[in-house]
């Protein structure tokens, strides 16, 4: 039985530029104008509750419910977006392939985000995908990638010989590392910095090979 642990944005949905803008927008609706670096890597933890709780310490403000207040802010925002047209497109092939490892005894599937729950529900379903009966997991259940990409795993069951993560950025592979998984990237960003990889879905054969390799 072989694990297949997917990160959701750039990798199955092409979410980044109205991602970050909505995210940005939602802590200075809150929060207020406050400092944020451009280069996402300078935050410990990469997810939205982990790069939140760092803006709040970089600008010397008090957790005093703002996290909660951010993350509903931002579901109103990733809401208008798509309800008023915004594009949210499923990376090519990417909604193929999740069908065909459902459906494989073989394999178990799970989704494992950086993001929050509710906000990755919105674009994997606005993108096409079948969120029926599915494992996921998200910055809701950790502020740390390797927190949640192992609640994922739990939730899937321990009975794998194999584990695979799927993802498109380098705190992606840097997780993957500290777990000891198989790591498959996708997308520009990781061309030329990992063993397997591909520019997206498109070609099931070749995805199903690295799965294996």
């Amino acid at each position: 039985m072989i694990a297949t642990i997917f990160d959701i944005d750039g990798t199955l949905v092409e979410s980044f530029g109205f991602d970050d803008a909505c995210y940005i927008s939602a802590i200075r609706e809150v929060l207020g104008e406050v400092h944020i670096h451009d280069d996402w890597s300078k935050y410990k933890n990469v997810t939205d509750t982990g790069s939140l709780r760092q803006i709040m310490e970089e600008n010397k403000i008090q957790e005093k419910g703002q996290i909660n207040e951010v993350r509903t802010k931002f579901g109103e925002l990733i809401t208008q977006y798509l309800q008023n047209g915004g594009e949210c497109q499923p990376k090519e092939g990417a909604i193929h392939l999740i069908n065909k490892l459902i459906t494989v005894d073989r394999y178990e599937v799970g989704f494992a985000t950086g993001g929050w729950r509710h906000t990755a529900k919105m674009k994997l379903q606005h993108a096409g995908f079948n969120l029926k009966n599915t494992i996921l997991t998200s910055s809701d259940d950790g502020d740390e990638r390797v927190t949640i990409m192992k609640k994922c795993l739990s939730m899937l069951g321990n009975c794998f010989h194999r584990i695979v993560y799927i993802g498109d950025a380098e705190w992606d592979i840097e997780a993957t590392e500290k777990l000891g998984w198989h790591f498959i990237g996708v997308g520009t960003r990781l061309k030329d910095k990992c063993e397997f990889w591909v520019e997206d879905f498109s070609s099931l054969d070749t995805f199903m090979k690295m799965l294996h390799a």
